[in-house]
C-alpha cells in the first residue's frame, strides 16, 4: 500500500483514478484492495466520498473501456498473444462465459478475479457493440466498486483482511447464480425441445 500512498500524496483525487490502472504496467496490487483503499482515504485524510467515489469509478470503467477497444483494434491476434501466458485457462474460461451468457456474462466477470480483467479484450475481440459492452460493463462495474469502496470507509483499518475474505465470498456467490442460471436455461431449453418433438408427433 506503501505506492498507492505515495501516489496520493502527488495526485490527491487523481491517483484514486489511476488506481484502476496499475495492475496494466505490472504492479501486484488487486483491483478490490484499490477501490477499497481511496474509501479509506476518505476516512484518513478527510478527502471527498463523492469525489473519491467518482475518481474511482472512472478509472475501473476507463480501463475496462480501455481494454475493450484494444480487442476490438487487436482481435485474435491479442487473444493468440494471451494463449501464450500462464491466464490461458482464465481467458477460455471468459470466452465461454461470452458465448454461453452473452453480455450477462461481461456483468458477471466483474465479481470474478482474474476473469474480470480479461473479459474487456475477450468481448471488443468477439465483435461485440459498444453500447452492449457499456450496458452490461458499467452497471456492474459501478456495483462492483460501491461494495469495495464502502468496505474502505467502514472499516479503515482492517480492510486488507476483510477484502480478501470477501473477494472468496462474491465469488463463490457469483459462482452459484451462474449455476443456477445454466440450470434454468437449461430446463427451458429441454421443454421446448420437447414440447416441439411433441407437436411434430401431432
Amino acid at each position: 500500500m506503501a505506492l498507492l500512498v505515495e501516489l496520493v500524496n502527488d495526485l490527491g483525487y487523481f491517483a484514486m483514478f489511476i488506481f484502476s490502472w496499475l495492475v496494466f504496467v505490472g504492479f501486484p496490487i488487486p483491483n478490490e484492495a484499490a477501490a477499497a483503499f481511496s474509501g479509506v482515504l476518505t476516512e484518513w485524510r478527510g478527502y471527498s466520498p463523492a469525489t473519491a467515489f467518482t475518481a474511482t469509478y472512472l478509472g475501473v470503467i476507463s480501463s475496462g473501456t480501455f481494454g475493450y477497444g484494444l480487442g476490438r483494434w487487436a482481435k485474435n491476434f491479442l487473444l493468440y498473444r494471451f494463449e501464450k501466458t500462464k491466464s490461458r485457462k482464465v481467458i477460455r474460461k471468459g470466452q465461454l462465459w461470452l458465448e454461453k451468457y452473452g453480455a450477462a456474462g461481461i456483468s458477471f466477470s466483474y465479481f470474478i478475479p482474474g476473469v474480470r480483467l480479461f473479459m474487456p479484450y475477450i468481448a471488443g475481440a468477439s465483435g461485440i457493440s459498444s453500447g452492449k459492452f457499456m450496458m452490461a460493463a458499467y452497471p456492474a462495474a459501478l456495483l462492483w466498486c460501491l461494495i469495495y469502496f464502502q468496505i474502505g470507509r467502514l472499516f479503515p483499518s482492517t480492510f486488507s483482511a476483510i477484502v480478501e475474505h470477501l473477494s472468496f465470498a462474491i465469488t463463490s456467490v457469483t459462482f452459484i447464480i451462474i449455476v443456477i442460471i445454466s440450470g434454468i436455461l437449461y430446463t427451458k431449453k429441454r421443454k421446448r425441445a420437447a414440447s416441439t418433438i411433441f407437436k411434430s408427433g401431432e
